[in-house]
């Protein structure tokens, strides 16, 4: 693949010249020749390969856009070929996307540094279920009447997709793809699609939660990583919370928080006791939870969103035995 290529000043820990992915449903081979320099060890850094997909390009070592991939390095001194096949998290949406492989190192402080970034030529398309035609969502009364004109997957026929759900969010920012802060306001499992087919005329009323802020309607399908966005649409801004059944109205996606300023009020007696919602909380609060390192925290908000606790297993830094000993102080 023809490449574009920064990297830091005099660096001695780089990419190699062969380097490349490829897509395989939800996973991608990743392989590269990577050198690392023993005084990049020294300090603890962990190293690892990352795919990055972005609309609108990269500048320089800046990462933006999502990370669709990420593969462990061990930490070897010297010119080696690392190859795996590892758990894709592509964007939502059906823009092109432009790709690009990093090498990055974490400290032992948390702080990230991106040492090589290689930009590939060739725009990527992401063949996932997505929302055609106009797409609406009206939140009053309690109720959520969302209506989609039509639902389809573009996969081959005898691609089966997971299962598909609709959530409505209410963001303090008009999504972007990738990860998110905000609180879930109603949602709808739907079932699966046969690639090559679409549902027509979607129209439903759901139960809907207290929400203020940009309205979001995404579209879901469950992998073997758990719920990811395929697609979805920013709509009108909720400009006075809505009343409704919070327990009805949360699945699949998270419980509704607190209002903002009742979190402001509370914060300090409340979080001692309450379960952490690891969808909407901050990477600060996370951290502020006993067992869980500020490195930890930032690792859970970039792996976000999750389905169920068992999830956090996909966050790096969280095993088994902590996940265990946080049961009871995490929630969905």
């Amino acid at each position: 693949m023809h490449t574009t290529n920064y990297s830091a000043a005099d660096a001695m820990t780089a990419l190699g010249a062969n380097h490349g992915y490829c897509l395989d449903g939800d996973f991608v081979h990743l392989n590269a020749d990577v050198s690392l320099a023993e005084a990049d060890l020294a300090d603890g850094t962990h190293w690892a390969l990352q795919l990055w997909a972005s609309p609108g390009g990269f500048d320089g070592l800046a990462l933006n856009g999502v990370k669709v991939a990420e593969l462990a390095l061990q930490p070897t001194p010297g010119n080696f070929n690392v190859a795996a096949c590892v758990t894709a998290l592509p964007p939502a949406g059906c823009a092109a996307q432009v790709m690009a492989m990093a090498l990055v190192g974490q400290r032992v402080d948390g702080s990230v540094q991106v040492r090589d970034l290689s930009v590939y030529a060739t725009p990527q398309t992401f063949f996932q279920p997505f929302l055609l035609g106009d797409v609406s969502c009206r939140v009053a009364d309690g109720m959520a009447e969302i209506a989609i004109e039509r639902i389809a997957s573009p996969r081959s026929p005898d691609n089966l997709s997971g299962t598909l759900a609709l959530e409505v969010w209410a963001l303090d920012a008009p999504y972007q793809g990738g990860a998110w802060q905000g609180q879930p306001v109603a949602s709808v499992v739907l079932g699966q699609l046969s690639g090559g087919s679409a549902w027509a005329d979607c129209r439903y009323s759901v139960p809907a939660v207290n929400a203020s802020g940009t309205l979001t309607l995404m579209l879901r399908e469950w992998t073997p990583a758990g719920y990811l966005t395929r697609d979805y649409r920013n709509l009108a801004a909720v400009s006075e919370p809505v009343s409704g059944d919070v327990e009805a109205a949360a699945k699949p996606a998270a419980k509704a928080g607190k209002s903002a300023t009742r979190k402001a009020s509370a914060s300090k007696s409340a979080d001692k006791t309450a379960p952490v919602n690891v969808n909407t909380a901050s990477a600060a609060e996370l951290a502020a939870v006993k067992g869980i390192s500020k490195a930890v925290a930032e690792a859970i908000v970039a792996a976000r969103p999750y389905a169920r606790l068992d999830d956090l297993l996909r966050a790096k830094g969280i095993g088994a035995k902590l996940l265990e000993k946080l049961g009871k102080l995490l929630k969905i």
